[in-house]
Parts: C-alpha cells; structure tokens; sequence
C-alpha cells in the first residue's frame, strides 16, 4: 500500500499541518473557535475534537485495543490549548508508530470496529493513510468557518510542506501582476480570495 518513506513523510506533514492550524486558531480573535456554526459539529471545537477522537480510535485499532469510545462526536477537550496539547500526543504517538515500522508491518492486515459495530479489515498503512486523509479532510471544514469571521485560513497543503521543509523541493514562480493578492494570510482578504491563486 504504502512504502516507509511515505509513512515518515506523512507523520512529519501530519504534526507540521495541525501545528500550523492551531497556530493560527490561537490567534482569532475571542470566542471564535467555540462560535456556533452551520456545520455537524457545531463549531471550530468540535470539528477539532472530531479529529482527535478519530486519531485516538484508529490508533486503538493499531495497537489492537479497545478504543472505549462510543461515537466519534466527543467533546473530549473543551479548551482549544488542552485540544492542541492531546492533538500533540497522539501526532506524537503516529510518528513514533512510524518510525517503527517495516515494509512488512505496514503491510500486516488489521481488524476493526467502527463506532457504529461494523467492521472490517485494512492493512495498516492503509491505516495511516486514512487517518491522514481524515485529518486533512476535516482541516478543510475548519478552513471554511475562518471565511465566516472573515479571517485567511493557514494553508497547509503538502506542497507548503514540502516546499518549506525538502530541501529537494523546486520551486518555479510564474510572473505576478503587479500588487496581486496572495494566499499567504498576510496580504489576502478572506472575502476576495483571487481563483488563481490558491493551491
């Protein structure tokens, strides 16, 4: 499924993505990460804890142990610094699993429930690719709330990653017009995002 370069890549963007978005979260202004919104989770908190429980579960299901939740919806952390702590230990626990694994391993098939009591199997870098994907995914909603403050989201697209962490990484710059607007939350304004743009 996956190699262990890819593994190891995808932990280190994992903790760089969810450290640049709580970064940028600390920095709204008041009560907007709690403010209700029209989403399932109810707010920026919620959509975060999401994440986390799910982090918590599919790590469960690696280390095959019970999870103990029974839905995926817990408000487990109420205060988004106690949030970006326990979000920094679970991060912390992937990229350590990672770093442990072989070919071989991630190759080994694994049982699961979901919360619902359906189940299945994957192999668990597949796993890791699921987790990965979820959090990105979930990312996204966050994202969209910042467009209601209006505030300019971080951008924590692999290609950013890469760019500021591979020293491989090339990049090519294509000509600006003059005074452009850019997405790098210093010049942009979350209500006129240019199509063009943005990833």
């Amino acid at each position: 499924m996956i190699n262990l370069a890819t593994a190891h890549l995808l932990t280190d963007y994992k903790i760089w993505a969810n450290q640049r978005l709580f970064d940028s979260l600390q920095a709204l202004p008041a009560g907007e990460t709690t403010r209700e919104r029209k989403t399932v989770f109810k707010n920026m908190i919620g959509t975060l804890n999401h994440i986390y429980v799910v982090d918590r579960i599919w790590q469960a299901h690696l280390e095959g142990r019970e999870h103990g939740f029974t839905t995926s919806h817990d408000l487990v952390h109420t205060d988004l610094g106690e949030l970006r702590q326990a979000q920094q230990e679970v991060d912390g626990w992937y990229r350590t699993w990672s770093a442990q694994q072989t070919e071989a391993s991630l190759n080994r098939m694994i049982d699961f429930k979901f919360v619902s009591g359906d189940g299945g199997t994957m192999n668990a870098g597949a796993i890791l690719m699921h987790v990965i994907n979820h959090n990105n995914y979930h990312r996204g909603w966050v994202v969209q709330m910042y467009f209601e403050i209006p505030q300019m989201p971080p951008m924590t697209d692999l290609p950013v990653y890469l760019r500021e962490v591979d020293p491989g990484f090339k990049p090519i710059s294509a000509p600006v017009a003059q005074e452009a607007p850019t997405c790098d939350g210093q010049s942009a304004s979350a209500t006129s995002v240019p199509p063009d743009r943005c990833r």
